[in-house]
Formats: C-alpha cells, sequence, structure tokens
C-alpha cells in the first residue's frame, strides 16, 4: 500500500530578493525529490549558509539526510525547525526518529512525549516511543527486552487479523485460511518502507516491522486493504482493485475507530467522506503516476459471473498486465 497523501510544499521562499538564493534552494529541493540526495545536500548546505535559519530548507536538509540514512547529521536540522514550529507534531516525532536511529534513545524519548503531550493520540508518537523504550531495555537486559517485544508482536498482531476478519462479512475468508500474516521488514519506496503488503507467491501478508507496537485497530486497517488483495488469490492488481480495497479500508476506518490519530489513515478516511469517488479519483490518480501501463481491470475486479483467465487478461492499451509478486 502507498500513500495517497501530497507531498507538503515547503519549497516556496517567503522573500524572492535574493534570485540567486531562491534558484539555489529550488535547484536543491528538485534533486532531493528526484533522489540525488548527496547533490541536494550539497546544495541545501550552501544555501543555508547564508540563511542559516530558514525553518523550511532546515526541515528539507533533514529529511535529505535521513533518505540518505544520515540521521545524525539531520538532527540540528531538524532542531532548527521545530523551534520555529513547535506545535508540528510530525516533525517532532521526526526528529525523537532521527535520535532514535542514532542511537540516543533517551533523547528520543523525549521528544516523542513532547509530541505526545501535543496529541496523545498521535499512534507515531506512541509506537516510536515504545519502541525506544525496548531498546532503552536491551541496553540493560536484552533478553528482557527482545521477549517484551515478541510478546508484544504476536498480542497486537493477533488482535488486529481478529478485528479484520470481524469486519468482513461472515465466510469471507475462509478461502484466505493458508495467508500467513506477519510483522516483517517490508519493500521501500521513496525512502520508506510499504506499510504492508501482499505476496501472492508465498500467501503472506507482511506488515513492516516499524508497527510493531502500532494501535491493533490501525494495523487491522493494513490488514484489511491486504485481505482484498489475497481474496482474488492471483498475481494481478489493477486500478479497480486498489480503488475497492481502499474503500473497504476507509469504510472500516471511519465506522470502527475513534481514538487513534493517523495522518495517513484520516486522509484516506476524509476523502472518502467527501465521497467514494473523491477517495476513488485519488487512488487512480497516485498508482497511474506509479505505473503508466497498470491495467483498469484485473481478475475478480469488478466481480462479475464470468472469471476471466489469467493469462488472457491485458491493459486498455492491448498489453498483457505486469505480474505483481508484491502489491503495495
Amino acid at each position: 500500500m502507498i500513500s495517497l497523501i501530497p507531498v507538503k510544499n515547503n519549497n516556496t521562499p517567503q522573500f524572492r530578493g535574493n534570485l540567486v538564493q531562491s534558484s539555489l534552494k529550488a535547484q536543491a529541493d528538485t534533486f532531493m525529490q528526484e533522489g540525488y540526495y548527496d547533490r541536494a545536500i550539497e546544495l541545501y548546505k550552501k544555501f543555508l549558509a547564508s540563511n542559516p535559519q530558514d525553518a523550511d530548507a532546515n526541515l528539507n536538509l533533514a529529511k535529505t539526510y535521513s533518505f540518505n540514512n544520515q540521521f545524525k547529521e539531520a538532527i540540528p536540522h531538524l532542531e532548527v525547525y521545530v523551534a520555529a514550529n513547535p506545535q508540528d507534531i510530525e516533525n517532532i516525532t521526526f526528529l525523537g526518529e532521527c535520535y532514535k536511529k542514532s542511537g540516543s534513545f533517551s533523547k528520543s524519548i523525549e521528544y516523542f512525549n513532547k509530541a505526545l503531550k501535543i496529541e496523545p493520540n498521535y499512534d507515531y508518537a506512541k509506537r516510536n516511543l515504545l519502541d525506544a523504550q525496548n531498546l532503552l531495555l536491551a541496553c540493560i537486559d536484552p533478553q528482557k527486552a527482545q521477549q517484551q517485544k515478541y510478546e508484544t508482536a504476536v498480542n497486537n498482531l493477533t488482535q488486529a487479523v481478529k478485528i479484520a476478519k470481524s469486519y468482513f462479512p461472515r465466510g469471507y475468508t475462509n478461502s484466505m485460511k493458508d495467508i500467513v500474516v506477519s510483522f516483517d521488514k517490508t519493500s521501500k519506496m521513496g525512502g520508506r518502507s510499504n506499510i504492508a503488503q501482499y505476496e501472492h507467491n508465498k500467501r503472506r501478508i507482511s506488515v513492516t516491522d516499524e508497527y510493531t507496537y502500532a494501535d491493533p485497530q490501525l494495523t487491522g486497517a493494513y490488514i484489511i486493504h491486504e485481505f482484498v488483495h489475497g481474496k482474488d488469490n492471483d498475481p494481478y492488481t489493477s486500478v479497480r482493485e486498489e480503488q475497492d480495497a481502499y474503500r473497504i479500508q476507509a469504510k472500516y476506518w471511519t465506522e470502527c475507530v475513534k481514538d487513534v490519530y493517523d495522518p495517513e489513515m484520516d486522509y484516506v478516511a476524509d476523502l472518502y467522506k467527501q465521497s467514494a469517488k473523491a477517495l476513488d479519483d485519488r487512488v487512480a490518480e497516485i498508482y497511474r503516476l506509479r505505473d503508466p501501463g497498470i491495467a483498469e481491470t484485473s481478475y475478480n475486479h469488478p466481480p462479475t459471473g464470468r472469471k476471466a483467465s489469467a493469462h488472457s487478461l491485458s491493459s486498455a492499451s492491448g498489453q498483457p498486465l505486469k505480474a505483481y509478486d508484491i502489491i503495495v
């Protein structure tokens, strides 16, 4: 499952008196967005040499460092941004995460608690806080920390699967008894791990292990999404299939979850509340951007009495459908 949230535009300079500096920042933004992280870092540093307190440039440099797995280097720039934006819980949590990934667990806990003081239901800060506390425990008693994390994973995932199964009509998951659901490493897209993915060739749904401490209601939402893919029992996806998966997930989040704040799921639910079409349009836009050759329909989507043979499916252009070993 990929993110539908539009990328925030932090790139517009407040003042355009210095066109050279403005151009320098714009070039850095472009390099960051296109994945040329070393070049982007170089240009951001040049820009910040003359504009050290520019909050947006500091934030974008910090993001670029994190994409480049340089979390320690991101910290001072996030400190500048957070000082200027003390209520931005997402980036306060991001700062805590950079401290955590740099091995400063006590410092990371400080920032996760700061975010939770502003928004107690922010799940991203909650799960990072629990993970940081476990990592701190591991420094003292690694065996106890490992056992604690294992027990949490089993309990949370068991609850999440029960939530997902109970949301569907009776008998919906009978044909999916061979599917294994687990916390695991997942594929990456845009520098971030996929939250959940269905691997048809293994009949497995993997939820990123970064969600080990997530609220089971949240994890359940992503399992619901992947159950739609698993139900087909084929390796194909399509715009329609993704739209169906997001609709069911959004319906669950809207009807059943009241006390978990998650920007991704809240955004999906808000689109659905506008109209199912608003959500469908956004899903189609994102998936067509990711893969211009994605088919509009696939096996079982839309459901019909006639079942097409998988090998005969083709896209609107007449090209064979791509077989996705991993549907995200």
